[in-house]
């Protein structure tokens, strides 16, 4: 799904982006006024918010884009922009009915009510209908939540990482290139309500042309995009939670390859994994999978995961850990490795904060200090080594390791 390549990135001044004072005394189109800040500057310092644009976003060719580049060619779409302190997210979605069921109403109103201690009164948690605004203020509140939710599992913040590439440590631990996580830039979300609007995006900036949600590597801006238009997987994704979950399998990734600067692949396993792992927190019942585009998966809508490995245990049709550390493509992986990815990464977190913290410090962030660049030689081996260190486990011993935890840990229905 994802063709990065890895990069040392470049320092970029945002300030290029910022517009003039005089243009900011015209007068902005309707669409792009926010019912609940106002647009007031306060407000939106309030809410955790850097700006609505204009801002860095992404390239086109060897130059690195403004958010206004890509307003002038996707005109049609009227996007609404927000900065928050580690993402810049560009969103289309249309205001969406909340349905009936408890489950959905709860955990809407639920974040609806955080919202409006940030955005104040006119934030209804009861509300029936989702406007535009209040989605692309879900959006960014559910994207820093994710944040925050990894970070607290590295046990690192901010300050942890240079400032810019200048400020990098030499023969000290290595954090990677810049602020967030260890890029120089921040995370790029692009929620579009159509797919074809995603379409024309990735085609013109881009390059690619896909089926799918794109995970990118702006090289030069030294950033990690992820975009996706809300009528693609089958429709399944306009329902609001089911696109949150999206969200989170794949920003997800695109933090996991960040820390500490995206500088090569860690193996599928571990990725896809962490990606099941932080989605089906928020919601087991809507999964992403990531797919190769020749031999794309149809899977089924299993969604009681724990009962269903303890099914896969019993049987034969579970691929050995000895063979999936050495994985490299998705198209390798089928619904019931999906299924067991996710389990093998939850029986892992299950040891603690500590111990994921030295076993992602150990495989990712490599530099040789000598060469100034990215040691990225032997990866399953060093995966094989870190664990070995971390959890005392190894490829031959893991499987019996983990079937009896989750023996002990999973219900048979």
């Amino acid at each position: 799904m994802a063709n990065r390549r890895s990069a040392l990135a470049i320092a970029f001044v945002a300030a290029a982006f910022l517009a003039p004072a005089a243009a900011q005394k015209v007068k902005i189109p309707k669409y792009k006024l926010d019912p609940y800040t106002k647009n007031k500057p306060e407000n939106l310092k309030k809410a955790g918010y850097v700006s609505f644009g204009p801002f860095p976003f992404g390239e086109h060719g060897s130059q690195i884009i403004s958010s206004e580049r890509i307003e002038q060619h996707l005109l049609y779409a009227q996007i609404i922009w927000v900065e928050t302190a580690h993402f810049r997210i560009a969103c289309t979605l249309q205001p969406w009915q909340v349905p009936n069921d408890l489950e959905t109403r709860r955990k809407i109103q639920a974040e609806l009510e955080r919202l409006r201690e940030k955005l104040g009164p006119k934030v209804n948690p009861k509300t029936r209908i989702l406007d535009r605004w209040l989605r692309l203020h879900l959006t960014a509140q559910r994207m820093e939540d994710l944040y925050a939710d990894l970070q607290s599992w590295l046990i690192v913040k901010d300050e942890d990482f240079p400032i810019d590439a200048a400020h990098k440590k030499y023969g000290e631990l290595y954090m990677g290139e810049g602020r967030y996580l260890g890029m120089a830039e921040k995370y790029l979300v692009m929620v579009m309500d159509k797919g074809n609007t995603y379409f024309d995006y990735l085609k013109n900036f881009t390059g690619r042309q896909s089926k799918f949600g794109q995970r990118w590597h702006y090289m030069k801006q030294g950033s990690l995009y992820y975009g996706i238009g809300s009528d693609m997987g089958k429709g399944s994704l306009k329902h609001d939670t089911a696109l949150h979950n999206d969200l989170i399998f794949n920003v997800t990734i695109n933090m996991i390859d960040g820390f500490r600067h995206y500088s090569y692949d860690l193996p599928v396993w571990i990725r896809e994994g962490l990606g099941h792992w932080f989605e089906r927190k928020n919601s087991p019942k809507w999964n992403t999978f990531d797919q190769d585009e020749a031999a794309p998966m149809d899977p089924p809508s299993k969604w009681r995961w724990k009962p269903y490995v303890r099914q896969l245990l019993m049987g034969k049709k579970w691929s050995k850990f000895s063979d999936v550390i050495k994985w490299r493509h998705y198209g390798e992986i089928n619904f019931n490795d999906h299924v067991m990815l996710w389990a093998r990464i939850d029986f892992l977190l299950s040891f603690g904060k500590e111990k994921f913290r030295k076993f992602m410090f150990e495989i990712k962030g490599r530099f040789d200090h000598k060469t100034g660049r990215s040691d990225h030689h032997d990866i399953v081996g060093v995966v094989r080594e870190a664990m070995r260190k971390t959890y005392g486990l190894n490829p031959l011993n893991f499987d019996e390791k983990f079937k009896e935890w989750a023996i002990a840990n999973y219900p048979l229905q």
